[in-house]
């Protein structure tokens, strides 16, 4: 069971699925909190019942699911539903993932967390994918299909970038070939290897 853990950070569309994929190949257990919230409000979780009586039965698909791309317009749009809705699933996420983290097999855990804005005492490294602003929205809108008005919004939304690189021990420069992405990933397991005996 893991006792060291990383949180990699970094904006929509940033490349942390890129990043986390390559320590993954590497024997590391990845722990998505973007997986980790929509397990918390899967059919027959209290959460999910909470989010229909809050904002109607239409937020939910014909076959009970949460209607995701519905809440994120919802919320986007209304300040007040969007902490609402923060105040409900963080310290459910928070507790699960840290379930996850503790139970993993791996040496090390990367925790994939794309709110973080301040260092948490439970991850020993804070690691941060950046990229470029213009390449993140260019990216959502490709990957979501979302137009450009919600991805700039979605981006500026989220953590500045200045702040994340602020509080990063480690940076992975993402603004090109996955290759060099894989490459800084290499170096930093080989050091996290050490760093967690």
């Amino acid at each position: 069971m893991s006792n060291w853990f990383v949180v990699l950070t970094g904006g929509i569309g940033s490349g942390k699925s890129l990043a986390a994929s390559c320590f993954e190949k590497r024997g590391i257990t990845i722990v998505e909190q973007d997986d980790v919230s929509r397990e918390v409000v899967e059919p027959g979780e209290p959460a999910l019942a909470q989010i229909a009586e809050r904002f109607g039965e239409n937020i939910l698909n014909d076959e009970g699911s949460l209607n995701r791309s519905k809440l994120r317009h919802q919320i986007f749009n209304n300040s007040e539903d969007k902490i609402w809705l923060e105040r409900l699933l963080h310290p459910l996420i928070g507790q699960r993932t840290m379930h996850h983290m503790t139970t993993a097999p791996s040496r090390y855990v990367i925790v994939v967390n794309p709110l973080l804005h301040t260092r948490q005492p439970q991850y020993d490294r804070f690691a941060v994918v950046d990229t470029p602003i213009p390449v993140q929205i260019e990216r959502a809108m490709q990957r979501d299909g979302m137009n450009r008005e919600l991805a700039e919004k979605m981006v500026a939304s989220q953590t500045a970038r200045e702040v994340r690189l602020r509080l990063a021990d480690d940076v992975i420069l993402n603004d090109g070939a996955v290759e060099f992405v894989d490459e800084q990933v290499d170096r930093l397991h080989r050091r996290y290897l050490v760093m967690a005996t």
